[in-house]
């Protein structure tokens, strides 16, 4: 079941010379965003960080780094152009997409120096997600700067050179997660921007299969195994989701009252979500109880701009529960 996206969000996909482009910030804004964070011209961490779980926001040109679940800012890591996408590994790596740049960075948890950077040039790397078993990492590529289609890249062992796979009736490439069993889920848009694609790509599998999600959802969200369902954001909702093969059902939504139209990649950890409210002036990330959802506990907006997506990241060493929340999901 599908609906046409958002109005803001198909103008802004067919903004700019007919080529679909992901929304950005203002110019004016990004230059006052610039300004506020002229006190630090490096990348900095406090020490404190490494030991505690962190959020990591992707804003316009910055990645913030808050304790979690307190929300203090932390660290600031910088020299990206767009990073939209993020992603954390089994040891608490975070991988950074810049989209411009056409770069994949790997930071060691609590660190301010990339450990690792890979290729990917020929389009713009948008979501990313990292297969907890294996380590592959998969990188959903929007487009390119021309009229060919996206695709999905995943980097065995988060290395070297990557295999490409690609979806039938996709064209622009979101999200992605990873089930414990390795399947791999993506949404994304058709060609032209106007359909919503959800579709999954089977451990060991050489296409991404399509599925066809018992939930209207108007426009592309995270996607991340929640400990027992795999949550799938839409709105300003994210919805659980079980499978058999290409079957989906809905097992519990998560309403998010206050949070913008399109729910960028969030982080869930114990019985909280962290999610970007994108696309706002009033640039904000929000916790909420998860899954029950409501109205958001929190509200972390020092050094937020524009934020793209929110994950967490466990302290190296130590037990977290991040992925792991409460069982309960009510429908």
């Amino acid at each position: 079941m599908h609906r046409l996206a958002p109005l803001g969000f198909v103008i802004a996909f067919l903004a700019g010379c007919g080529a679909s482009q992901p929304p950005v910030a203002p110019i004016g804004d990004q230059h006052s965003a610039i300004v506020r964070d002229a006190g630090h011209l490096q990348s900095w961490m406090l020490p404190e960080a490494k030991n505690e779980d962190l959020a990591y926001v992707a804003n316009v040109y910055t990645i913030t780094a808050y304790s979690y679940p307190k929300g203090k800012l932390v660290g600031t890591l910088k020299n990206f152009y767009v990073p939209y996408g993020e992603c954390v590994d089994a040891n608490g790596d975070v991988y950074i997409t810049d989209s411009k740049f056409g770069k994949i960075y790997e930071y060691a948890h609590g660190g301010t120096k990339p450990i690792k950077t890979l290729k990917d040039t020929s389009y713009q790397p948008y979501g990313c997600a990292v297969d907890p078993a294996t380590g592959d990492l998969a990188v959903a590529n929007y487009s390119d700067n021309s009229a060919r289609e996206g695709n999905v890249y995943v980097y065995r062992k988060a290395k070297g050179f990557p295999k490409s796979y690609i979806g039938y009736g996709f064209y622009y490439y979101y999200y992605l997660g990873y089930d414990p069993k390795g399947n791999l889920y993506v949404d994304g848009l058709d060609y032209g921007g106007f359909d919503y694609k959800f579709g999954v790509l089977p451990k060991g599998g050489g296409a991404i299969d399509d599925v066809l999600l018992p939930e209207q959802i108007a426009a592309p969200g995270g996607i991340e195994w929640d400990g027992q369902y795999l949550a799938v954001g839409g709105g300003a909702e994210i919805y659980q989701f079980s499978f058999s093969g290409s079957k989906a059902t809905l097992e519990g939504t998560t309403p998010l009252s206050g949070a913008g139209l399109e729910v960028g990649q969030f982080g869930i950890a114990d019985s909280t979500v962290v999610t970007p409210n994108q696309f706002f002036s009033g640039s904000a990330v929000l916790v909420y109880p998860y899954p029950g959802g409501g109205a958001p506990t929190q509200t972390i907006t020092k050094g937020v701009f524009y934020p793209f997506a929110a994950v967490v990241s466990p302290a190296r060493g130590q037990r977290s529960s991040v992925g792991n929340p409460a069982s309960t999901h009510p429908l």
